[in-house]
């Protein structure tokens, strides 16, 4: 198992691969808490950390915000580093 797995805890790691599956598609929230089984309150302080952290980017749709995974080449280096757990 990746050691970066071991670092990041559960609930985060169910909410980043969700999103670094389906890295063209955006989430709302409720979408994001239901399809990883994450609480809402959860995933809303996960999503809002990953953020800030410039991991997920939230655009604004009318008053409502959607999420999708950041297409910058440090994210990608987090995929690949998450990923090495299911190879092994």
């Amino acid at each position: 198992m990746s050691l970066i797995r071991h670092l990041i805890d559960r609930k985060t790691l169910k909410i980043l691969d969700l999103l670094l599956e389906n890295k063209e598609k955006y989430f709302h929230l409720s979408e994001i808490s239901q399809s990883s089984k994450v609480p809402a309150g959860s995933t809303f302080r996960i999503v809002n950390q990953l953020v800030s952290l410039g991991i997920v980017d939230v655009t604004m749709l009318g008053k409502m915000k959607i999420y999708r995974i950041s297409p910058k080449d440090e994210v990608k280096e987090l995929d690949v580093s998450i990923e090495e757990k299911k190879e092994k």
